[in-house]
C-alpha cells in the first residue's frame, strides 16, 4: 500500500500565522508506526519553514510541491507548476496522480477544466488547492478530483474555514482507492472524517465507487 498525504494553502504569515497545534497531533497520531510514503503540497505556502520541514520529516520518500500564485510574493519563486506520480498496478498498469495549484483553472475549483487537464496529461487523479474548499469530486469519466483544503484555515473568497488535509491509501493488490478527509472546525475544536473507496477498472483505465 502508498500512503500519501495531501496539504496545502498554508499561507503563513500572511492570511494565518501558524498551523493549529490539533492539526500537528492529529498527523501525528497516523505516523506512529510508519512515515507516509509521500507527501503532496499543493501550494501558497509563502514562508512556512517550520511546516515544510515537518513535511519532509514525514514523507520516507519524497515530498511533492507546486508553486501557488502567492508563492511568486513569497520565497519559493522556482516551484514547478505541475508534479506527477505514477504508482505501478503491475499487469493493470499504472495509476498516474497530478499535482497543481489551481490557479490555472477559472473560475476556481472548476470541475471541467480540472477534467480536462488530467485527460491532456493522462492523469487519473488530479490533486489542487487554491479554493481553500476542501473536495472528493469523481467525474463521469471516471477521473478523481481532491483538494486537500487549507491547512490553516486561511480565508479566501470560497474558502470553507476548516483547517483540513487528506490521507489517500493506493492498494495495489486490490487496485483500490481509499480516502479520508480530514476536517477541523475551530470554533467547534473538533475533528469530522469523511472517508470515500474507489475502486480502478482495469479494461477502461478508470475509478468508480466502490461497493464496499
Amino acid at each position: 500500500m502508498v500512503r500519501i498525504l495531501l496539504t496545502g494553502d498554508s499561507h503563513i504569515p500572511k492570511r494565518a500565522s501558524t498551523v493549529p497545534d490539533e492539526i500537528y497531533r492529529e498527523i501525528n497520531t497516523l505516523i506512529t508506526k510508519d512515515c507516509f510514503d509521500y507527501v503532496f503540497f499543493t501550494g501558497d505556502l509563502v514562508d512556512a519553514p517550520k511546516l515544510m520541514n515537518y513535511l519532509n520529516n514525514i514523507s520516507r520518500e519524497k515530498l511533492f510541491k507546486v508553486i501557488g500564485n502567492m508563492d511568486y510574493y513569497g520565497g519559493n519563486r522556482t516551484l514547478p507548476q505541475t508534479q506527477n506520480l505514477a504508482i505501478d498496478f503491475n499487469e493493470a498498469g499504472e495509476i498516474s496522480l497530478g499535482l497543481i495549484h489551481g490557479h490555472q483553472v477559472h473560475p476556481r475549483g472548476d470541475h471541467n477544466q480540472l477534467e480536462l487537464i488530467a485527460q491532456e496529461n493522462n492523469y487519473n487523479i488530479v490533486v489542487s488547492g487554491h479554493t481553500h474548499k476542501e473536495e472528493i469530486y469523481l467525474t463521469p469519466d471516471g477521473i478523481l478530483l481532491l483538494n486537500p483544503g487549507s491547512i490553516t484555515g486561511a480565508w479566501s473568497f470560497i474558502a470553507s474555514g476548516n483547517c483540513c488535509f487528506i490521507i489517500l491509501n493506493i492498494k495495489e493488490d486490490s487496485k483500490m482507492v481509499d480516502i479520508k478527509l480530514y476536517q477541523y472546525n475551530r470554533k467547534s475544536m473538533r475533528f469530522s472524517i469523511t472517508g470515500k473507496s474507489y475502486q480502478w477498472i482495469d479494461e477502461k483505465k478508470i475509478l468508480k465507487p466502490s461497493k464496499k
